[in-house]
């Protein structure tokens, strides 16, 4: 069965619903909430240039902290097994060292 395309008539609607129009905003106010996908909701007071700061990924740090972590025990347990076949405590049939 073939697959059904959008018309012309089909694509001009879509388009229409997905104008993406944006204001920009000229001063930003003196004090600015960033709500985070945590549901937690952060205050900042804006002074002097104007400044927002939003964090787009706060799961970033956790990531790569449990990225640091892991990547630091599999080197661990590379060096272990590594002394272990060089001292010979742990051999392997047809593996010399």
């Amino acid at each position: 069965m073939a697959k059904k395309r959008k018309t012309k008539e089909q694509k001009k609607l879509a388009d229409l619903r997905h104008d993406f129009s944006h204001t920009f905003v000229i001063k930003a106010p003196s004090e600015t909430r960033i709500q985070l996908q945590s549901n937690k909701v952060i205050t900042s007071i804006v002074t002097g240039q104007n400044q927002t700061h939003t964090n787009s990924y706060p799961y970033l740090a956790k990531d790569l902290s449990k990225t640091a972590v892991l990547t630091a025990v599999i080197l661990t347990l590379q060096i272990i097994l590594f002394a272990a076949l060089k001292n010979h405590i742990l051999a392997i049939p047809g593996l010399t060292y």
